[in-house]
């Protein structure tokens, strides 16, 4: 999200480019919620951070909308199946809405009830990902 200087990031927290598989749905206003129905979306996330994410929606959901998200993360330090066992689950209110190409919008949101421990295994799973890769000299 850039203001009007080109080039500058309003952000402020750093965000992880990331394709994750995220289901989401409308908790509020209630004309979204009729509109997508009660069942979950999927939809491919752009970037994550421990305090919100971006993803690709086929659906135009106005800002300031609540909505329900679900998706998993892989942790190195984890069994790969209790990663798998226990989904992130977290309300999220949507900052900004823009068409992206021909794939729908690009919905920003911001986490709004997301937990300590959730936070703190997103800023593990970014710094595991940002750290550099040290290479290991063979002799």
């Amino acid at each position: 999200m850039y203001n009007r200087k080109w080039g500058q990031d309003r952000r402020r927290f750093q965000r992880l480019s990331l394709n994750l598989i995220v289901w989401y749905k409308a908790l509020r206003p209630e004309n979204l919620c009729r509109m997508l129905g009660s069942s979950d979306l999927a939809a491919v996330t752009l970037d994550i951070s421990p305090f919100g994410m971006a993803f690709i929606s086929k659906h135009n959901i106005p800002t300031y909308s609540d909505i329900g998200l679900k998706f998993i993360v892989f942790d190195s330090q984890l069994n790969p199946y209790e990663s798998l066992a226990v989904p992130i689950e977290v309300n999220a209110k949507v900052r900004s809405c823009m068409p992206y190409e021909e794939e729908g919008y690009r919905v920003g949101v911001s986490f709004s009830n997301i937990d300590l421990e959730k936070q703190q295994k997103l800023a593990h799973l970014m710094r595991e990902c940002l750290r550099p890769i040290i290479p290991i000299p063979l002799h």
